[in-house]
């Protein structure tokens, strides 16, 4: 049922036919009571087109998704940090003129924390190794950074966060954008297979393994262990060939659609200012669940 006094929310990007944005954000305004409707805005010209006609039609705020994160930022007179320090936005908040959020990260952080906390403690020596240099290694990375130093004793980290990845210019660009902490570096496949057991978390962030996109991870299979946790945020399929090597060797296994789950909720979050119940969070990720399977 919708009304004159129904917000409305969205999502903006191209191509849009298989998101599954409008199950988390509808489902979730159904189960707090919230008058408010998740839209589909698909537009490959958004960048020419502009913001002004959905701020002409009321709209709160909007999730963004490929191409236009950076364009997103672009446009916002309010930004949060972790959007200043990426580059990029993936939530537009329609207020008192435009704030650009990016829940990427937080959402990242949050699926590590709910399967394992001991996983981001800073003063453990183990080390998380990140594969990949894109959008989404830098959004991570940022709020890895955030979480370590608000629990880290003394200020000083103990654990430390290695890049892998094939780009040398993006992974520069990660060190400088966080201001080359000690505690943040590079290795190469070589290195971080004979160092396999000083890793616990291996987070995989580029596309490889994604329904429709080819290529090589690029971390050797012979590096999982029963000792190490994966977390692969490529949800579609939702066991990549990465996963299944490593559910092989007996590694925990952090589900990528985790990552979609929690960033949604955070956006949800910041378009209604409602805290989020454990019991919606459970039936969001029982119907996510239910659409990715009938799409694998």
């Amino acid at each position: 049922m919708y009304s004159k006094h129904t917000e409305l929310f969205g999502i903006l990007g191209y191509p849009l036919g298989h998101t599954l944005s409008p199950w988390i954000h509808n489902t979730l305004f159904q189960l707090s009571g919230y008058d408010g409707v998740y839209l589909v805005f698909e537009n490959k010209r958004w960048n020419e087109i502009g913001l002004r006609p959905l701020l002409e039609l009321g709209v709160r705020g909007v999730s963004v998704t490929i191409p236009f994160k950076e364009w997103a930022y672009s446009q916002a007179n309010i930004v949060c940090k972790a959007s200043q320090t990426m580059g990029s936005s993936n939530t537009l908040l329609f207020r008192e003129g435009i704030e650009a959020v990016n829940t990427d990260g937080t959402g990242a952080v949050r699926s590590i924390l709910e399967a394992n906390p001991d996983l981001l403690d800073p003063n453990q020596e183990k080390q998380i190794l990140v594969l990949g240099s894109g959008g989404s290694a830098k959004g991570i990375i940022f709020s890895i950074a955030e979480s370590l130093q608000k629990k880290a004793k003394l200020g000083k980290i103990q654990r430390k966060v290695k890049i892998l990845a094939r780009n040398e210019f993006a992974t520069k660009e990660i060190l400088n954008s966080l201001g080359n902490p000690e505690w943040l570096g590079v290795t190469t496949n070589e290195k971080s297979l004979e160092e396999a057991e000083n890793y616990d978390l291996v987070i995989h962030t580029t596309p490889v393994g994604m329904k429709g996109f080819g290529g090589k991870p690029i971390l050797n299979s012979d590096f999982f262990t029963k000792k190490h946790t994966l977390f692969d945020i490529v949800y579609n399929p939702l066991e990549t060939d990465l996963v299944k090597q490593a559910k092989k060797k007996k590694a925990e296994i952090i589900p990528g659609y985790h990552m979609l789950l929690y960033q949604g909720i955070r956006q949800f979050e910041l378009f209604t200012n409602i805290q989020t119940k454990q019991k919606w969070i459970r039936k969001v990720e029982s119907l996510l669940l239910k659409q990715l399977k009938n799409r694998n």
